[in-house]
């Protein structure tokens, strides 16, 4: 069902949009706490924990979380979503359902802990262009059924991968993406 939900929602145009985070707004919300140990440097440590760093206008933001950052979870969950709109029939319906309520699920994480917060309008713009944008560069062969984004869009519908993006999406935080491993 969820993969029906995902196709139709595919099917109406999307405006430009992405996921991203407004390190200047983060900044100024929370003024108070923030850390400027030497000159020009501002850090920020955020629920999660999430460590943001800016140094003149450079970012560094690190998920200490453990169960990894929710922007790099949420990124390769457009690339499995995009595998599995790529090539759907190599996929059962249970495994479509799972890749597309994972991807769903990802989206409104983001959307929901983003600098600001993401209105459901723009995140399902941002969703749809974001998958856009993966299948464009994906250009999968789906007979070749080992390819790496194939094999992921299988895995990620597993109940391990399942288990995973739960804790992964259990702790609201900052969804940076880094470290992505």
């Amino acid at each position: 069902m969820r993969a029906l939900t995902l196709a139709l929602m595919l099917a109406t145009p999307a405006a430009a949009a992405e996921f991203a985070i407004d390190y200047d707004r983060l900044f100024a919300t929370q003024a108070d706490a923030v850390q400027r140990p030497a000159p020009g440097v501002e850090r920020l440590e955020l629920p999660g924990p999430v460590i943001v760093e800016r140094r003149d206008r450079r970012i560094r933001a690190e998920d200490q979380s453990g169960w990894g950052p929710a922007g790099c979870a949420l990124r390769r969950l457009v690339v499995a979503a995009a595998a599995v709109q790529s090539c759907p029939d190599l996929f059962t319906v249970p495994q479509r359902d799972r890749a597309a309520g994972q991807l769903l699920r990802g989206v409104d994480f983001f959307a929901e802990n983003t600098v600001p917060p993401m209105s459901p309008e723009a995140r399902r713009a941002a969703m749809l262009a974001t998958l856009e944008r993966a299948r464009g560069r994906m250009a999968l062969d789906c007979r070749d059924r080992d390819s790496a984004p194939l094999a992921f869009a299988a895995h990620i519908a597993e109940d391990a991968s399942l288990r995973r993006f739960a804790k992964v999406f259990a702790t609201p935080r900052l969804p940076v993406t880094e470290p992505c491993r």
